[in-house]
């Protein structure tokens, strides 16, 4: 018997003496004790990690922020301390989605109309950001479109589509905003939101995929150039999120 084998004999595991080769019976399969669940040993985090007022005093951007994924991180962030400005095209969601998080956390949320596509309209959300709000802290790029489609079916506006929203409509909002921050002297976080299949490709959604791995590249090459004036460029790739239009 091994000093491995050895260190694993005894090893108890909820409640339950068990031995090496019980252990490993199941082969690489995840250990199944009956009537523990993994909800017992890993229950839900359903509240914020970061401690009480966190981000007072920040001011947050965020567009898609008036509906699903963007919602719930304004939300979040609203709920800790920061100042949040929402963007998207519909006004009359983002007005009901401000007073809802303003009415749940007590603190102001600013509805902000922008077409991420249209670079005028970017650069005026911009400074009408600042003028409410003041430079942003926090930027978190979240709007997006996507649809399920064969490639040989895409139509090059069904391209032009997504590629605009994804990936243009980001570099806007990113150089817009961090031409501001350089000329005020000040730092921020930028925060995309990507997708997992961003680097490997996916079947079915190529314009989705390449826009995001777009948005990426964008990420990575500008935090190589302007560290240096305080900004700081985070990707997260979440998974499928359950919403409402799921249901």
């Amino acid at each position: 018997m091994s000093k491995l084998q050895k260190h694993f004999i005894g090893f108890t595991f909820t409640g339950q003496k068990t031995t090496w080769e019980e252990f490993f019976s199941n082969g690489t399969k995840t250990y199944y004790s009956p009537g523990a669940s993994r909800s017992q040993f890993f229950p839900p985090l359903k509240k914020a990690m970061l401690p009480p007022d966190s981000f007072k005093g920040k001011v947050a951007f965020i567009t898609g922020g008036g509906t699903g994924l963007g919602k719930g991180m304004a939300t979040v962030l609203s709920s800790l301390g920061a100042q949040c400005v929402i963007a998207s095209r519909n006004i009359d969601v983002l007005k009901t989605t401000a007073e809802e998080i303003s009415s749940q956390t007590g603190n102001k949320v600013h509805p902000l109309q922008c077409d991420v596509r249209d670079p005028a309209m970017v650069q005026n959300a911009v400074l009408e950001l600042i003028r409410v709000a003041g430079h942003p802290d926090v930027v978190i790029n979240n709007a997006a479109g996507n649809f399920i489609a064969p490639s040989e079916r895409l139509s090059p506006n069904a391209w032009k589509t997504i590629t605009d929203i994804v990936l243009n409509g980001t570099a806007y909002v990113t150089l817009e905003i961090g031409k501001q921050l350089i000329k005020a002297q000040k730092g921020a976080a930028f925060l995309a939101i990507t997708t997992i299949y961003a680097e490997t490709g996916s079947g079915f959604v190529a314009p989705s995929a390449s826009a995001k791995a777009g948005v990426e590249a964008l990420c990575k090459s500008l935090a190589a150039e302007w560290g240096k004036y305080g900004m700081r460029f985070n990707i997260i790739q979440p998974g499928p999120i359950k919403t409402k239009r799921d249901l």
